[in-house]
This record gives C-alpha cells, sequence and structure tokens, in this order.
C-alpha cells in the first residue's frame, strides 16, 4: 500500500513539474502584425522562454514557471519590455509595439 502511495505521490510531482505556463496573443506596429522572425524572451525570475513571431504577428511562449514576468521584444535594432503576469492557464498578450524619438516601446493593445 505505501508503494502505491509513493507512486502516486511521485507521479503527481511529475505531472506538476512537467506542465507549462503558457502566453500568447500578436505583436502589431500601426495596426499591421509584425513580421516573420521577430524575436521575443519571457523571463520569470530567472526561468526563461523564448520564440518568433509567425506569419501574422502571432507568438506563444511556455514556461515552467507563474507570477510577475518580462516580455522584451528585440524589433528594428532596438527592444522594449512589458511586465505580464504568468499563470497555470494560458493567456492572452495582443501587444503593440511603438516608436517615439528612436526609442521602441512595447503595450498590451
Amino acid at each position: 500500500m505505501r508503494k502505491l502511495i509513493g507512486l502516486g505521490v511521485l507521479g503527481f510531482a511529475f505531472a506538476a513539474a512537467a506542465s507549462a505556463a503558457e502566453i500568447h496573443g500578436t505583436v502589431s506596429e500601426d495596426g499591421k502584425p509584425l513580421a516573420k522572425g521577430v524575436a521575443l524572451k519571457l523571463d520569470c525570475g530567472g526561468t526563461t522562454a523564448s520564440a518568433s513571431t509567425d506569419a501574422f504577428g502571432g507568438y506563444s511562449l511556455k514556461i515552467a514557471a507563474t507570477g510577475s514576468c518580462k516580455l522584451t521584444i528585440d524589433y528594428k535594432g532596438g527592444s522594449a519590455s512589458l511586465g505580464v503576469a504568468i499563470y497555470e492557464k494560458p493567456s492572452r498578450y495582443d501587444l503593440e509595439v511603438t516608436q517615439e524619438a528612436g526609442k521602441l516601446s512595447l503595450a498590451r493593445k
């Protein structure tokens, strides 16, 4: 009986560790989706994930962490960041990139 309980607890621990939180959405500039291949990075206290936009400006990042994180985009020779909240369930963040006086900024739509 103890072996069954031990295996059950161990299985639950592996399932919890294997699950990943997800953030997804689109990135646009002036109302138009960004081109394919724009780099995004999600940093959650040292745990990181990277992705690139698809042909429609869409992205999806999965990470084995939750809480307050920083989403950074590298675009047109600059980078911009935005604080995001990551939960166990997928979250959608549609984003808008703007440039003012040569400075890149990132905001939620």
